[in-house]
């Protein structure tokens, strides 16, 4: 019998030595995440609690990081200010969660998400969440109890892929705007801004659109948020449902006047808290913004902060006590000549397996023509008709089930949601861009992938690999990302 029970000891000790191998890793292993973009989480959540007195604090994704000043906020309004918004890739519920066990007497909390189903939702991902309290494990116990069972799922992928940047040596350093040094000691992206312009192809994102739906917003965040109202208003605390800055170019077609303010009356009839301001005053000219429909420059920041000031003074029943006056928007500067990158193009023997739009911003490769739906591999052209190649549109490779391998040369800056429907074979998709940030994806929705199979990835250049993994716009594809 005495046998028998060290036996059964002897197994259960070799059946938890993986579990406790993969804690050691986790928790033991020195944080890897800390230089990223969701390293500036813990000097966010340090910020909010640090706060004493009424403040306050602007809920959000990047919009918040990149459009509000804090510091500029807080002179303007003369009460303390918190942004805190990091990465909409966290979920909005996380970051009013974390909020929660700061809320204080007189605070006033601004509730800002993108303009997007998922920020509208009770999305939360486990893996950004371990990769944003890496090193600081004690902000676990911020952590909402709903969303542990996803933690606890999460934590064996994110463990391990400590213990592989460790083994080899992978340093999570991203380079310039998406380093977590670019944020100012108000969580304000105030540094790395070296192209303080609008650098998207078009002046916009076609992949993520300005509809104003109000399917959009889920019932259960609806729910949340009024639950959350309530929460805070028996804290002495006011919550404003807000505007994140949005960029006018991405408006629908579709898009009227009557839609936004059916939008915004929907707002008010479902939320209980109130609407702070008017979500047309939110909408900015394309030259504020940088590299997404949400993300503003330098110039677009202090536009967005102003209007938020504006607002937020006829709440507060004041007067602003810095005139902010409105930036000009940023010039895109010229570029120098290039004999690489000349005006002609000469013609590219891919350029037959695809469709096309012309624009004045370049070309949009719109589908594959009937002689590229025969191929198994395509390369995308790097110019059509003397011209050069900019992104793909949506539903691109619809009817391409014969595809399984794809090269997308650097040209290539966007591959917008939906563009590979259609091709279910698609197994390897080589990105030649060896600058992550030249060829963005949408990280908000995470559709870049939709119609492709589970085993498909996306093959990066081996020296960019650790650029991608962490890269504000790949990031969360990390799993679906491997080095060649």
């Amino acid at each position: 019998m005495k046998r028998s029970w060290l036996r059964f000891l002897l197994i259960v000790l070799l059946l938890l030595l993986p579990i406790a191998a993969v804690a050691a890793s986790g928790f033991l292993v020195p944080a890897q995440f800390e230089m990223t973009f969701l390293g500036e989480f813990d000097d966010k959540v340090e910020r909010l609690q640090n706060t004493d007195g009424p403040k306050i604090v602007i809920v959000g994704g990047s919009s918040v990081a990149f459009g509000v000043d804090a510091e500029l906020l807080e002179q303007t309004l003369e009460m303390p200010v918190v942004n805190f918004g990091l990465y909409a890739t966290l979920g909005t519920k996380t970051m009013l969660d974390y909020s929660k066990s700061a809320i204080g007497e007189g605070d006033i909390i601004v509730i800002a998400p993108e303009m997007n189903a998922q920020t509208y939702s009770l999305y939360f991902n486990a893996e950004a969440m371990w990769q944003a309290v890496d090193g600081h494990f004690s902000l676990l116990r911020y952590l909402a109890s709903d969303d542990i069972p996803a933690m606890l799922g999460g934590f064996w992928d994110f463990a391990a892929s400590k213990l592989s940047y460790l083994r080899t040596g992978t340093v999570l350093d991203p380079e310039g705007i998406y380093n977590a040094s670019s944020f100012d000691e108000y969580g304000f992206i105030r540094y790395n801004r070296t192209q303080d312009y609008n650098v998207m192809a078009g002046g916009y994102d076609a992949g993520m659109m300005l509809s104003f739906e109000t399917d959009m917003i889920s019932e259960d965040f609806i729910e949340y948020v009024n639950e959350y109202v309530r929460y805070a208003e028996k804290k002495g605390a006011s919550v404003y449902l807000g505007f994140c800055p949005m960029n006018e170019a991405a408006l629908d077609p579709q898009m009227t006047l009557e839609k936004l303010e059916a939008f915004t009356a929907y707002l008010d009839e479902a939320f209980d808290c109130p609407i702070l301001g008017d979500p047309n005053d939110y909408l900015y000219r394309s030259g504020y913004f940088f590299d997404s429909n949400f993300h503003t420059n330098s110039a677009g920041a202090t536009l967005h902060t102003r209007q938020l000031a504006l607002d937020l003074a006829s709440v507060l029943g004041g007067e602003l006590s810095v005139d902010i006056e409105v930036p000009p928007e940023p010039e895109i500067p010229e570029e120098p000549e290039d004999p690489e990158d000349p005006e002609e193009y000469e013609y590219d023997e891919n350029e037959i397996y695809f469709t096309y739009q012309v624009t004045d911003f370049g070309v949009y490769i719109t589908g594959v023509s009937e002689l590229g739906k025969a191929q198994a591999t395509l390369t995308t052209p790097v110019a059509y008709d003397g011209k050069k190649v900019v992104a793909f549109s949506a539903d691109t490779f619809a009817g391409c089930e014969k595809l399984t391998e794809l090269f997308v040369t650097d040209n290539i800056g966007q591959i917008p949601d939906g563009t590979f429907r259609g091709a279910e074979n698609l197994e390897k998709i080589h990105i030649l861009a060896e600058d992550p940030n030249d060829c963005t994806v949408n990280n908000v929705s995470m559709l870049a992938r939709e119609g492709l199979p589970e085993s498909s990835r996306f093959y990066v250049p081996a020296g960019s690999y650790a650029d991608y993994v962490t890269n504000y716009f790949w990031g969360p594809y990390a799993d679906y990302i491997a080095a060649e």
